[in-house]
C-alpha cells in the first residue's frame, strides 16, 4: 500500500477554503506518532534544552546540551552547577527539550521530523543517578573523564507532554504515557546507511518505486528519504513540482538484512508492473 502527498498550501487553482481538489490517499502502514518521537529520542546525542532564565526573569533560555535517554525514553542529562541552564532549573525544574532529526544533506531542514519533550528536569541522585551514569556513558564515552568532577550531577527530564512535527502538515500533540509505552524503531542505527546505500546504488529502483508502486508515472526523480520498520518514504521530483510517497512493507521489519530482501522483492514488483 501507498500514499502520496503533494506539498502544496492552496496553490493557484485551489478551492475556496484552500484546499486542493486531488485529496491523499489513505496512509500507508507507517509508525505511531509516539513511535517516531521514541525513535528521535533514542537516536538524539544533542538537543536544545530550554529552562526559564532567572535574568532577564521569566524569558526562555536555550542551550545545546548532550543527552541520553533511559528505558522508559526520559531523557538524562549530565550537568554542570557552573552553567546557566543548572541555576535556572534548581529555581524552577519546568523545562522543554527538542531533539531534531539531523540535516544529513537533506534540502529544506524544516522537514525534518523533531519532537519537544516537556516537563520537569530536576537532579537524581542514588540509585536512579547510578543508572542515569551507566545509560548516559554507554551513549557518551568521552564524558567518563568529566562524569566525576564535583560540579557535575545527571538530571532527568519527566516528560508530560510532547509535541511532534515531522515536517510540512505532520504534527500533533503525543500523549506521555503512548511516548513512554513506544518502542523506538529497531532500524534506526541502521537507516542513514540504508538510505545511502539505496540512494548512491539503486537510484533506477527509487525511481522505479515511486512511478510503479507509489503510483507517480510522470516522476523525473526519486530520493529515499527515510525507512523503518513499517516502510520508507520518497521525496519525488515531478514536472508540476516535488511531491512526497510513502510505501509500506507487506509485513514488519527489524533488521537490514529483512529490509534488503524486502527491497528486492519490490524492486521486481515494480518492474513487472513496467514490463
Amino acid at each position: 500500500m501507498s500514499t502520496t502527498t503533494s506539498t502544496d498550501h492552496g496553490r493557484p487553482g485551489a478551492g475556496s477554503d484552500g484546499s486542493n481538489a486531488e485529496l491523499p490517499a489513505p496512509s500507508a502502514t507507517a509508525p505511531s506518532h509516539a513511535e517516531r518521537c521514541r525513535t528521535l529520542a533514542q537516536k538524539a546525542r544533542s538537543a536544545t534544552l530550554c529552562t526559564i532564565a532567572r535574568d532577564p526573569a521569566g524569558y526562555p533560555y536555550g542551550s545545546l546540551v548532550t543527552v541520553a535517554v533511559d528505558a522508559d525514553g526520559r531523557p538524562l542529562l549530565l550537568l554542570s552547577a557552573l552553567a546557566e541552564h543548572t541555576g535556572n532549573l534548581k529555581e524552577r525544574p519546568e523545562a522543554s527539550l527538542l531533539v531534531a532529526e539531523p540535516a544529513e544533506g537533506r534540502a529544506d531542514p524544516l522537514a525534518l521530523g523533531r519532537a519537544t519533550l516537556i516537563g520537569p528536569c530536576r537532579p537524581l541522585d542514588g540509585a536512579e543517578a547510578a543508572a542515569a551514569r551507566t545509560r548516559f556513558l554507554a551513549a557518551h564515552p568521552r564524558a567518563s573523564y568529566y562524569v566525576d568532577f564535583t560540579d557535575f550531577a545527571f538530571y532527568r527530564l519527566d516528560p508530560v507532554s510532547i509535541r511532534y512535527v515531522g515536517g510540512f502538515g505532520r504534527m500533533s500533540w503525543v500523549d506521555a504515557s503512548d511516548y513512554a509505552a513506544a518502542e523506538p524503531d529497531p532500524l534506526a542505527a541502521d537507516a542513514a546507511r540504508i538510505l545511502e546505500h539505496m540512494n548512491a546504488d539503486h537510484a533506477d529502483a527509487v525511481l522505479a518505486y515511486a512511478k510503479s508502486l507509489a503510483g507517480i508515472k510522470d516522476a523525473t526523480g526519486a530520493t529515499m528519504i527515510a525507512v523503518d520498520r513499517y516502510g520508507f518514504e520518497l521525496d519525488v521530483i515531478t514536472p508540476a513540482g516535488p511531491k512526497a510517497a510513502r510505501l509500506a512493507f507487506p509485513a514488519a521489519v527489524s533488521t537490514s538484512d529483512e529490509v534488503r530482501k524486502v527491497m528486492v522483492a519490490l524492486v521486481r514488483e515494480a518492474r513487472g508492473r513496467t514490463a
